[in-house]
């Protein structure tokens, strides 16, 4: 969620919402720009990237929060608002990873690794633990 809205805020100031000097914001927007720089990109490919990836994280925090609020109301795991929202997360890190390797961003490739399989090991967990 703060991945998110510090990247929100990262758009916002590079369209002038919010001023450049804004502190609150990921600094991802001209790491995608500097990393698509390597293929030759349109000037607008990197914030249409952009703005998919804090749409999706946005989408992934709604369904983990349904998950959440679903799963507490019931008194039990909501397994269909659980198993939504780990595959938006999971498939927002595969994408990050196929970016990655595309783009040979080796560097951020690591910590998208670590991001991926700590969210595939807590739905295991989720699975396999006793409730």
């Amino acid at each position: 969620m703060i991945a998110f809205f510090t990247n929100l805020c990262d758009g916002f100031a590079a369209l002038g919402v919010l001023p450049k000097t804004w502190t609150f914001a990921s600094g991802n927007l001209k790491a995608v720009t500097d990393a698509t720089q390597s293929i030759s990109a349109s000037q607008s490919l990197p914030r249409v990237l952009f703005a998919g990836v804090v749409c999706w994280q946005f989408l992934a925090a709604l369904l983990f929060g349904w998950a959440t609020v679903s799963s507490l109301s019931a008194g039990f795991l909501d397994w269909k608002a659980t198993n939504a929202a780990f595959l938006v997360g999971l498939g927002l890190w595969a994408g990050f990873l196929l970016a990655d390797e595309m783009l040979k961003q080796y560097e951020t490739e690591h910590s998208h690794v670590l991001f991926f399989m700590a969210q595939l090991l807590t739905l295991v967990a989720l699975y396999t633990l006793p409730s």
